[in-house]
Parts: C-alpha cells; structure tokens; sequence
C-alpha cells in the first residue's frame, strides 16, 4: 500500500464509527488493485429457532424495520447488530438478541455457527460484501421451546433501542419458509450453515431440540 485518502468518517457518539476511504495499492506484479473501502468493522446475527411445546413445529424471528440503502421501509432480517467496545462476538450477540426480541440469553447458550462451520480452515468469520466493505460477520445459533400462545405474543411486538433511533417489529415464521422470506445475507447464510451442521450431526442435541 502506497497511501490511502480518508474520505468520510462518522462518529458514534465519542467513538469511531464508519470510516470510507480509497487507497494506492498494487500487487506483487504491479497491477492495481480496486481499493475503495467502506469500513463498518465486525458484527454479530443471530439464528433463534423455536419449538413449539405443543405442536413441535419450529419457527424463527426476524427483526422489520427501515433498512435506506436497500430502499425499504420495511426489510425482514435476522436479529444483529455491530460488536461493541468490549470485542466479544458472544457478549454481542446475547445483547443484541436481548435488545432486539426481548429474549434474555446466557452466553453460554449461544452456539457460534461460523466457528463450527470453519473449524479447521483460515476463516472465521462470513463476509457480507468482501468487495467494498470491511466487515465480517460471526453467526450465532439459539434454540427454545415455548407456548404456542406465547410464540404468538412475539409477533408484532415493538423492540430497539429508541435513543439509538431503531424500530423495529418483530415478525414470526416457520423456519422451513425462512430461505424465500427474507432477502437478507445474513438469514440465508445461517440456514445454510445450519441445516449443513444438522445433517452431518455436528451439534450438540439440546442445540437441535430446543431442550
């Protein structure tokens, strides 16, 4: 790398936010590289997947609310958010299950989908848009049984952090539809690594019954 040009940064309060700059940067044979750069740093989603004491169907949430760049007032995704100042994947996908659905979790019951998906390999983490952004993405897995009356109390309901402007609608579906409900990278990307762990056995078992 030559250089790199700062173009925008914006701030999160008293901490870095988003950072785009552009770079001179060539490889070894002298070529340039394409080198615009949206820096937005890791972030954490969540699969939850929920069983149904009484009919044993499973279902999964998804987070609706006001995505702009995408152009939608209303996109289904599954729940995430950006890793804190603390630097753990874990603790960030406990809080932002806990602020986004209103379901409290233990770290310990998170199952980390990426790092069973990669176990072995130089990767760790998914990356979204490799080709203009920075970030990368772990994926979490957490399975629960409940009350069909209470899987109905989820759908609609109102979560986010207002002084961070979110709002965002809760929306319940099978988990089977989950592939063609959401066009989300996040969702699709989860359920992929997912059903590959189910089918080869690489969970534990209360991780895939929900108990």
């Amino acid at each position: 790398m030559n250089k790199i040009t700062v173009q925008s940064v914006d701030m999160f309060g008293q901490r870095m936010g988003f950072v785009k700059w552009k770079g001179d940067i060539t490889d070894k044979d002298g070529r340039v590289i394409p080198s615009i750069v949206f820096m937005r740093g890791a972030s954490v989603g969540m699969l939850i997947v929920i069983t149904c004491e009484e009919d044993k169907k499973q279902y999964t949430i998804l987070t609706v609310q006001p995505r702009v760049p995408c152009g939608k007032y209303a996109l289904e995704e599954l729940p995430a958010g950006m890793l804190d100042q603390s630097g753990s994947f874990v603790g960030a996908a406990a809080k932002e299950m806990q602020e986004e659905t209103g379901i409290v979790v233990k770290e310990k019951d998170l199952i980390d989908l990426t790092e069973k998906a990669f176990k072995g390999t130089k990767y760790q983490h998914v990356f979204p848009s490799a080709g203009g952004c920075d970030e990368k993405l772990r994926l979490f897995l957490f399975t629960t049984t409940m009350s069909k009356a209470k899987i109905q109390e989820l759908e609609g309901k109102c979560t986010g952090v207002l002084e961070e402007g979110e709002n965002i609608k809760l929306k319940i579906i099978s988990l089977h539809e989950l592939w063609r409900a959401a066009p989300d990278v996040k969702a699709l990307s989860a359920l992929c690594i997912y059903e590959n762990l189910l089918a080869r056995r690489e969970l534990p078992i209360d991780h895939i019954t929900g108990l």
